[in-house]
């Protein structure tokens, strides 16, 4: 955070100081001159002597004989060759300035001087040093920038407060909460409360930096240093008071949902008042911007002077004590502002307005407004309500994303071009989009809730309803902002529209899980009434695969989107099991008790595990061997590294008290006679090869079909190439990948999204992830595997009979492809 602070303060003084360029730059654009770097100075004055010498020729040479022309000819094509190589070097600075690009650039500069010469162009000077030493030569509109930097780094540092909280959750207790049951004087509190932002944070201690920046461009570097002390250092002091009477008089005078606002615009206000220099008032297009905004009140003498007088005195040489006296003026104006604004916010006591109370004109047109017919769901009209009354929210929800996206809007510029051309990228920005709308909204409305969370336990449709109720109603809202953003997508782009509804599908499935995700954050507030964090390991699972969707849209990787959804949705699955065994003991957490293994959680940490170990196992063979092993490795991978996973997971299981024999069982205790075995295991044959058939005659449909066929191709000819390890691809497919894999994903995977989701919505879930673990290409039968296996492992109660049907779907689809 210190190196932080450092880097703004010198950006902004660094922007201070070339106001003095940026105001030359100005009046040479107006006059039509391009500004060249001045070491191609030489360069210019070479161009323009062989400029005219060619002319001179002209002139000189009455006759027209090939020999004259000849020379001539030669003279201009090499003038015409430097011009365009002192175009180039040219190019850069001038695309800077201008905002164009490079290419447009040279053109320009060559046009200028074939037209004007060097008449048409000025070189930059090197003398701010100099020309800041002397205040009367310094143009005015450099005043008024300069003074619109320094009013910006003033107001910066006024709302920061003791930190960025953008988001105002905290409750706040200041110290004059103990002021009476401590013996000290009341002067003294306030005093060391209106310090605190200042000793907080480090962004009003590095405050002399600003100062050493601008000091240094016209001081020794000795009386820089003091400057920038006796300075920066009184403004931070009066910046941190008046910051902190401000957030007095609006916890003592303000309601809390009003208050919650204000803080939180002031916050907001600092947030971005630090970001944009970083990200956005250092293009040079955007500083020059503003320049022309305010170089007409240049001719308006009190705009000029802030900046002066504080930069380099009165007088007219200047000297270093000159802005100190002005600073410590200004700094004395800034307290008694502060103490103002202290003294009327405790001037009614210390007893802060504990709610709001609307009128009943306002409150009655608010609720019909949001609300409707009474009819409706009351915990959808509470949720509204609180968004309509709670200004924090708004805040939060509304001003805060449409700050980060307009600065990215523009500092990609030239990627939201590339979306208007490309449709994946505009629909992957609006699911990036309406993925942090459901991020922050989701938490955001369960902390305002506050210490009213444990009324909702006391209601007939529960805690549960609430939270479910939440989840809906911000998804609605996400699908309306994505959704038309994806129809606009859809005009704009007549030829992809099927790809674009089947982005909103998948959006429509990742963006519930999402919002289900986001409310299973949700925790009891403390005794003091602050609103208590989530534990970060609950945080992690939460934002494991969020931008996974978004990403994969946006580089057309469909993999990893169909990875991000699927993911998402059994996580959230996950979470809420684990949430409902929570539930319960909300506000008793000592008391609170842990779902019956196996979870949905076991079970994906386990699959999980298979997967990166195969992952890792992958890349190195990928890096010593080539790609033409991956696959092998793949296949040979899953099959040990399964293995292990699955007595790994076995022994972690029994450690819970879950026997083996229960884990391979449907329904504990429950037999079946031999005839039924018997039967269970001709099906599961019978059913393997038939679906080991439909999968070989999946493969020749690829086979044959035009945007696979060269895909598999490849693929027949690397099987070919590593035939002598049929033997062990077929010992582990056939022989140990079927147990594990039937192990993880239909005993424990299956099982536990039984628990949750019930009937076929487990089974399409379980077969879903089971598929995205293999090759894209096998998607579809292996999809039917997992389906089938969960049928089956239902109907027959024993796992036996899947690792049957999925042992003779692996061997039939592997001799019949090779």
């Amino acid at each position: 955070m210190i190196a932080l602070a450092v880097m703004v303060h010198g950006i902004l003084g660094s922007m201070l100081t070339g106001s003095l360029d940026l105001a030359r730059s100005l009046e040479w654009k107006k006059q039509g001159l391009i500004e060249i770097p001045s070491y191609l100075k030489d360069n210019l004055e070479r161009l323009e002597k062989a400029r005219r010498e060619i002319a001179t020729l002209k002139e000189n040479s009455p006759d027209d004989s090939p020999p004259t022309q000849k020379k001539l000819e030669d003279a201009e094509a090499n003038l015409e060759r430097e011009i365009e190589q002192f175009a180039k070097f040219s190019s850069f600075q001038r695309s800077r300035q201008s905002g164009q690009s490079e290419e447009a650039a040279r053109q320009e500069i060559a046009a200028q001087f074939r037209s004007l010469g060097s008449e048409g162009f000025v070189v930059e000077k090197d003398d701010s040093e100099a020309v800041w030493k002397q205040p009367a030569a310094i143009p005015p509109s450099a005043w008024v920038f300069s003074g619109f930097v320094l009013l910006w780094w003033i107001a910066m540092l006024i709302c920061q407060g003791e930190g960025l909280e953008v988001d105002i959750q905290r409750r706040r207790h200041p110290l004059w909460e103990w002021l009476f049951s401590h013996p000290v004087r009341p002067i003294a509190a306030f005093s060391a409360e209106m310090l605190a932002p200042l000793a907080a944070n480090p962004i009003y201690l590095t405050a002399p930096v600003f100062w050493f920046v601008v000091f240094l461009k016209t001081h020794s570097s000795a009386e820089a240093i003091a400057g920038a002390l006796l300075v920066g250092l009184p403004f931070a002091v009066a910046a941190s008071c008046l910051n902190k009477s401000i957030e007095i008089a609006a916890m003592l005078r303000l309601s809390p949902r009003r208050r919650g606002a204000v803080l939180g615009l002031f916050s907001w206000a600092g947030y971005v008042a630090m970001l944009v220099p970083l990200f956005t008032l250092q293009l040079w297009t955007a500083k020059m911007m503003v320049m022309k905004w305010l170089a007409p009140l240049a001719s308006f003498t009190p705009f000029t002077w802030p900046g002066r007088v504080l930069l380099v005195g009165w007088s007219a040489d200047g000297a270093w004590w000159e802005p100190a006296i002005i600073a410590w003026v200004g700094m004395g104006c800034l307290f008694a502002l502060a103490f103002l604004l202290a003294w009327r916010g405790v001037a009614r006591g210390l007893q802060g307005i504990g709610g709001d109370t609307p009128s009943s004109r306002r409150s009655k047109s608010g609720s019909s407004f949001l609300s409707g017919s009474r009819s409706g769901n009351p915990l959808y009209r509470k949720e509204l309500l609180w968004l309509w009354r709670d200004k924090a929210a708004v805040v939060q929800v509304v001003l805060i994303p449409l700050t980060i996206g307009a600065l990215q809007a523009f500092n990609l510029r030239g990627v939201a071009q590339m979306a208007a051309s490309q449709w994946n990228l505009l629909c992957g920005l609006a699911i990036l989009c309406g993925t942090y709308f459901l991020l922050v909204l989701g938490p955001r409305s369960l902390l305002s809730e506050g210490g009213a969370l444990w009324i909702a336990l006391t209601w007939p449709r529960g805690l549960e309803d609430l939270l479910k109720a939440k989840a809906r109603l911000w998804w609605w809202f996400s699908m309306t902002i994505v959704g038309g953003i994806l129809v606009a997508g859809m005009f704009l782009f007549p030829a992809d529209w099927w790809r674009i509804l089947l982005v909103a599908l998948g959006w429509t499935f990742f963006s519930h899980a999402l919002a289900e995700k986001s409310v299973t954050l949700v925790t009891a507030p403390s005794s003091s009434g602050e609103p208590e964090p989530a534990p970060k390991g609950r945080q992690f699972i939460a934002m494991l695969g969020t931008l996974a969707f978004g990403a994969g849209v946006l580089t057309k990787t469909w993999h990893a989107a169909m990875l991000g959804v699927v993911f998402s949705s059994l996580t959230a699955a996950a979470m809420w099991q684990t949430l409902r065994a929570r539930l319960p003991h909300l506000f008793d957490p000592w008391s609170e008790k842990l779902p019956p293994a196996p979870t949905i959680l076991h079970a994906m940490v386990g699959i999980a595990l298979m997967g990166e170990v195969v992952a890792v196992l992958s890349g190195v063979v990928h890096s010593f061997g080539g790609s033409s092993s991956v696959w092998l490795v793949h296949a040979i991978g899953y099959g040990v590294v399964g293995f292990f996973t699955w007595a790994g997971m076995t022994l972690f299981l029994e450690s819970r008290e879950v026997r083996q024999k229960d884990l391979w069982r449907w329904t504990p205790g429950i037999t079946r006679t031999v005839p039924q075995q018997v039967g269970d295991f001709g099906s599961a044959l019978v059913a393997g090869l038939g679906l080991g058939g439909v999968a070989l005659l999946y493969l020749t449909f690829l086979r044959h079909w035009g945007p696979t066929e060269e895909m598999m191709q490849k693929l027949d000819e690397v099987a070919r190439n590593h035939s002598e390890a049929l033997p062990w691809l077929l010992l582990l497919s056939v022989g140990l990948a079927p147990v594990a894999e039937e192990f993880l994903f239909r005993g424990l995977l299956y099982r536990s999204l039984e628990r949750e989701w019930k009937s076929w919505r487990a089974m399409v879930g379980s077969a879903a992830y089971f598929a995205i673990y293999h090759p894209p290409v096998s998607w579809l039968p292996v999809f039917g595997l997992g389906l089938l296996s969960a049928f089956l492992f239902k109907r027959t109660g024993r796992l036996w009979a899947c690792v049957v049907l999925h042992a003779t779907y692996n061997l039939v689809v592997i001799l019949g492809g090779n």
